[in-house]
């Protein structure tokens, strides 16, 4: 009984598994997938090309700087909700899973609308005055980094909120009674006991922005594509399968590696809190 119900997930491993070597393979092959002959010139060329590597930086700066900002913005929602009362912690709740469970399309269309040059920050602020002619907010940096902060604003949100949910406010009630004050309270014992909450956001966030197709595709407009774009282009407009395999591949072992690193990083950290 118990293999049965193993069963699916050891297919999925294996489909999974399949398609890495897949991708592998195809890093190994020469351009246009001759036949003939098998080595790491793919790889030799996206590392000896800058241009190449222009979209692994972009990607690498924006989701490092947008994680940050996500952080920001995240915990004190986070907060928020958990010590707010059932009305207030109702309606964010409300608004937070029906943006998560919209299509991610949908929204990265909506941001083009609030974007844009005629879209309402722009008409808002002309119409009181503040400007006198559009704001670029879209088909560069600016754009694109708003629009991954707002669409990944739920990964960080939960894990934060589940975390400081359960953390018991007898401990922050005998913080009080011992003098400390509300900043004190939520600086020594509060942020503490929510790094693990945030230890799971920022690695979602930083994944899912760095990996990013759609927003950056959206609000870039092709004019500040990131490197899922690259690879698509690579794959699908180019027709150069194995150089776009390679691109993946290198792309794959960054992520492992700064997964890795974080996950240890914060396993020291949470140690030093415990301690």
């Amino acid at each position: 009984m118990s293999l049965n119900l193993l069963l699916p997930g050891v297919l999925c491993l294996l489909l999974f598994g399949a398609s890495l070597l897949s991708i592998g393979i195809l890093s190994l092959r020469p351009e246009r997938l001759a036949r003939e002959g098998i080595g790491l010139n793919q790889y030799l060329r996206f590392f000896s090309d800058a241009h190449y590597l222009t979209y692994f930086w972009r990607s690498f700066k924006v989701s490092c700087y947008g994680t940050l900002l996500t952080l920001f913005l995240g915990y004190p929602v986070a907060y928020l909700m958990a010590r707010s009362g059932g009305r207030v912690r109702l309606m964010l709740t409300l608004v937070l899973v029906v943006q998560f469970f919209t299509s991610y399309i949908i929204r990265a269309y909506a941001l083009m609308l609030v974007l844009g040059n005629n879209g309402l920050i722009n008409r808002m602020l002309m119409k009181i005055g503040l400007i006198d002619r559009p704001l670029p907010l879209m088909h560069n940096e600016t754009g694109v980094a708003i629009g991954l902060i707002m669409v990944s604003l739920p990964f960080m949100i939960f894990p934060i909120y589940s975390v400081l949910k359960g953390i018991d406010r007898r401990l922050e009630e005998a913080a009080e009674s011992l003098g400390a004050g509300e900043w004190q309270v939520f600086w020594n014992v509060t942020l503490p006991l929510s790094l693990p909450g945030m230890a799971a956001g920022i690695i979602l966030v930083l994944l899912f922005q760095l990996t990013a197709f759609i927003v950056p595709g959206l609000l870039g407009g092709g004019y500040y594509d990131m490197v899922a774009n690259f690879i698509y282009d690579q794959a699908l407009g180019v027709l150069n399968i194995p150089f776009a395999a390679a691109v993946a591949m290198v792309m794959l072992a960054i992520t492992l590696i700064l997964v890795i690193g974080l996950n240890k990083l914060f396993q020291r950290s949470l140690k030093d809190v415990s301690a």
